[in-house]
């Protein structure tokens, strides 16, 4: 009887041990995630071009009937910037494949939108071997 009572109380030992270990791995999560300053910014960055888009508008540079591509080209282009540098730098490293794939459809959008599909074709070349560039360069080794 007593070996019993001695198992049970291992066991529910062993199991709040686990416990602990989950919600202390769950929480060390949860506070790389809140102290990362790269989202901060990847927002200001993103405030910048909206604002540099407006600027450029006012000044007619661009037409303000184009303006919202010329920000999807950059808004595309800082997903990417933030995917590189969520994968160069460890302290920041998060899943980025759905940002890599929102920021090339983005940049593909804004292209086309600004280029016409005609002309804009070669960035597709040049952007698959970027791909095969940075995947050769960062690519894991076991």
């Amino acid at each position: 009887m007593p070996e019993r009572q001695y198992r049970n109380e291992k066991e529910e030992k062993q199991e709040k041990e686990e416990k602990s270990r989950d919600e202390k791995d769950e929480k060390d999560q949860d506070e790389k995630w809140k102290r990362d300053p790269l989202g901060r910014v990847i927002f200001g960055l993103i405030v910048i071009a909206v604002g540099v888009m407006f600027l450029l508008a006012t000044q007619d540079i661009i037409s303000w009937r184009d303006w919202w591509a010329y920000f999807l080209l950059a808004l595309g282009g800082i997903f990417i910037f933030e995917v590189l540098v969520r994968s160069v730098m460890p302290a920041y490293r998060r899943p980025v494949f759905g940002k890599l794939i929102a920021g090339l459809v983005l940049v593909a959008i804004g292209a086309s939108n600004i280029y016409g599909p005609v002309s804009w074709w070669p960035l597709i070349i040049i952007a698959v071997g970027v791909f095969f560039l940075f995947s050769g360069l960062f690519r894991v080794r076991k």
